[in-house]
């Protein structure tokens, strides 16, 4: 990683979370990285320039919060290692169908969603997801192998629809599909939905408790 990376990931450990509050001091920080504190003061500096953390100094020390764009720079971190730690393993995600609420249908369905569905993916979804039930740290490392889009949210005069990350994938090897993880959702951690051209449960008969293969694209 870069220096300023690297000290960003070093305040994101003292803070104990990602989205959590730091108070320090530049003079702790200088003892923890054995660099001076006017060092530190300019990385500081550096990272609230790049839009990478908030900073409120005051003379009892610093107050420090990563950003949006922080906290995605170091997910890219993440998952670039994460890549290559787990070379050779498993490149398939086992999972078991789940029934619904059926929400999806409603959401798929809208207009502006299916444009950019049809133009990222290279196919027009079927009214429904397929919810799947999966392992959360298998998830976290098929998901490292895979290349996300971005489908943008948009409002109504009635309410607002948040934004959808997809992923390209292939069902029972053979099926493509996308896994989809929308921004708003009532879906717990090791859920999660995946949509096709088609219906995935009619085409491979697939029922409550039954198990699915997703591999990559």
């Amino acid at each position: 990683m870069k220096d300023n990376e690297q000290f960003l990931l070093f305040l994101a450990v003292q803070s104990n979370g990602l989205h959590s509050l730091l108070k320090i001091s530049t003079a702790k920080i200088s003892k923890e990285l054995g660099v001076s504190q006017q060092t530190v003061s300019r990385k500081l500096r550096e990272l609230r320039k790049a839009d990478f953390i908030s900073l409120e100094a005051s003379p009892s020390g610093c107050t420090i919060s990563l950003t949006k764009k922080g906290i995605e720079l170091l997910r890219f971190q993440f998952f670039s290692l994460q890549k290559l730690f787990q070379q050779g393993k498993s490149r398939v995600l086992h999972a078991k169908v789940k029934i619904g609420l059926g929400e999806g249908r409603y959401y798929i369905s809208r207009p502006f969603y299916l444009k950019q569905f049809k133009k990222a993916l290279g196919f027009k979804p079927f009214f429904g997801t397929l919810n799947l039930e999966v392992n959360q740290a298998e998830l976290a490392g098929f998901a490292s192998f895979l290349t996300s889009v971005e489908i943008s949210g948009f409002e109504t005069e009635e309410r607002s629809f948040g934004k959808i990350k997809a992923f390209k994938v292939l069902v029972e090897g053979k099926q493509p599909a996308a896994i989809i993880f929308p921004e708003r959702t009532a879906h717990k951690k090791n859920e999660v939905e995946v949509i096709a051209s088609l219906n995935l449960r009619k085409k491979f008969g697939l029922k409550e408790g039954s198990k699915v293969s997703i591999s990559r694209a």
